[in-house]
């Protein structure tokens, strides 16, 4: 895979799961415990959002291998629900916040791209400038990140945001039944990837977002 298009590829997911968080942290501070803002959490600097191998080793092993679609995830934003006026509710909005972020960027960023792609189709200047393949590629793909994220992340697996959306929605006594699932989550996650289940989840849903969207 040529490098360039790795390591922009590689910037564009940096953003968008530094979003992801900082939306979280947010929201969680404006439900009232202030945790994540405490521990530096609430930026969009993804240094401090760093998990080694969601935000660097698999999705450096994917890139390499030029296999499936981009992905990966950044250390959960620390929430204490004991701060949080109505934790079922609250909790469910904070998980919330971060796959929204992700679906608010792909909006923004297709309508930045069709606006690009217009410039650059009238400008001699700008069709002949070296940044603009670079500069199109982050576009076109923070677009592409962010919807399968937006799924991916909705998907009520533990731990996931989607598990936290279900729970909040859940009536108490079937919530504390689907919490005994929460020790087998990454299995579960693991077993839907190889099995190809994730894929099927994520792509036509993907794809209908993107025609929504404008998006091919």
């Amino acid at each position: 895979m040529n490098l360039s298009y790795s390591i922009v590829s590689f910037m564009a997911l940096l953003l968008s799961i530094s979003v992801h968080e900082c939306f979280h942290a947010l929201s969680a501070n404006y439900f009232g415990d202030d945790t994540a803002k405490r521990m530096g959490r609430m930026t969009i600097n993804p240094i401090p959002h760093i998990d080694p191998i969601g935000t660097l080793i698999l999705p450096l092993l994917i890139l390499v291998s030029g296999s499936g679609f981009l992905i990966g995830w950044a250390k959960p934003v620390p929430v204490d629900i004991r701060n949080l006026k109505n934790p079922r509710k609250d909790n469910l909005w904070i998980s919330f916040a971060g796959p929204l972020s992700n679906l608010m960027l792909a909006i923004i960023f297709a309508i930045i791209f069709k606006l690009f792609i217009h410039s650059v189709n009238s400008s001699s200047v700008l069709n002949n400038s070296k940044i603009i393949e670079p500069l199109m590629i982050f576009i076109y793909m923070s677009i592409r990140i962010n919807v399968i994220l937006a799924i991916f992340n909705m998907i009520p697996v533990f731990p996931l945001d989607g598990s936290g959306v279900l729970l909040g929605l859940l009536p108490p006594s079937k919530a504390i039944a689907y919490e005994r699932l929460r020790p087998y989550g990454f299995i579960i996650i693991m077993a839907l990837f190889f099995t190809n289940v994730l894929g099927m989840i994520i792509t036509p849903l993907s794809n209908l977002i993107f025609s929504l969207i404008g998006v091919s």
